[in-house]
C-alpha cells in the first residue's frame, strides 16, 4: 500500500472520481489501471491483490474512495466480505462487482450485501469508465452481457417452476404507481437521480420521494436490489443488446 491510499473524500462533485481496485489477477489489474489512467476524471487511488490487503486498507480510519471495483473470487476469501465491511461503515462508497458473473446465488448475495452494479471482466475500457462514472453518481450500471445472463437465469428459474408461474395472474408490480415505475426504469438504465428528474420532467425532490416509496413497497434497501427484484419479477426489461 502506498501513501496515496490515504486520500480522503473530495468535497467537490467536479473532482476526479477516486477508484480502488481489488483484483488478484496481477496482469488484469495492471491492464485495468493502465486503461483507466487515460481517463482525466478517474484516478486510481489504490489497489489490493487479496481480501486481507483490501480489509487492511479499509480498516478504521483508513481508505475512503468514491468507487470500488471488487472481484468476488479472491485468493484468500470472498469479495462479499469486503462489500459487507464497507457497507457497515458507510453508504457513500459505491461498489461495482468485477466478475465473470457466477451463479444466481452469488448475484443474490452480492446484491444483498450492497453491491451497486455488475461489470464483466471483458468489458470494453470505455464502457468500464462509463460504469464507474454512473456508479459514482448513484446509477446502477450492469454490463449488457451481464444483464443478458441475469435474464437467462430468471427465465430458467421460471421454466423450472411452472406451478409458481401459474399462480400469478400477471407481472408483480409491487403496488408501484406508473410514475414510480418510470422512475425505477430510468434508474435501471444507469441514469442518476438528477438525470432521471430531467428525463421525466420533474424536480429532483420528486425523484427522491419516488425512490423512497419504491424502497418501501419493494422491501429493499438499495437501488441495485430494487432493479434486481424488478427484473426478476418481469416488471422491467433490461436492454441486452
Amino acid at each position: 500500500m502506498n501513501d496515496e491510499n490515504d486520500v480522503r473524500p473530495a468535497t467537490s462533485s467536479t473532482a476526479p472520481c477516486r477508484l480502488f481496485i481489488v483484483e488478484d489477477d496481477a496482469a488484469l489489474r495492471a491492464s485495468v489501471i493502465a486503461c483507466l489512467s487515460q481517463e482525466r476524471d478517474i484516478v486510481v487511488a489504490g489497489q489490493a491483490n487479496c481480501l486481507a490487503a483490501a480489509l487492511e486498507a479499509f480498516g478504521a480510519g483508513g481508505q475512503f474512495v468514491d468507487v470500488m471495483l471488487v472481484d468476488l473470487g479472491l485468493s484468500d476469501g470472498s469479495g462479499l466480505e469486503l462489500i459487507r465491511t464497507i457497507r457497515a461503515r458507510d453508504e457513500s462508497t459505491k461498489v461495482l462487482v468485477f466478475t465473470v458473473l457466477g451463479d444466481r446465488k452469488t448475484i443474490n448475495d452480492a446484491l444483498a450485501v450492497g453491491a451497486d452494479g455488475f461489470i464483466l471482466k471483458d468489458t470494453d475500457p470505455a464502457e468500464l469508465a462509463r460504469a464507474i462514472r454512473a456508479a459514482r453518481e448513484g446509477g446502477v450500471p450492469i454490463s449488457p452481457k451481464a444483464a443478458a445472463q441475469l435474464l437467462r437465469a430468471f427465465r430458467e428459474q421460471a421454466a423450472s417452476a411452472p406451478s409458481a408461474a401459474s399462480r400469478s395472474a400477471g407481472v408483480e408490480d409491487f403496488g408501484l404507481t406508473s410514475r414510480e415505475r418510470e422512475t425505477l426504469e430510468t434508474l435501471a438504465r444507469g441514469f442518476t437521480q438528477r438525470e432521471a428528474a430531467q428525463i421525466l420532467g420533474v424536480s429532483p425532490h420528486t425523484i427522491v420521494s419516488h425512490v423512497k416509496a419504491i424502497y418501501q413497497k419493494m422491501a429493499v434497501n438499495s437501488r441495485s436490489e430494487a432493479v434486481f427484484e424488478a427484473i426478476q419479477s418481469g416488471l422491467i426489461k433490461m436492454d441486452t443488446r
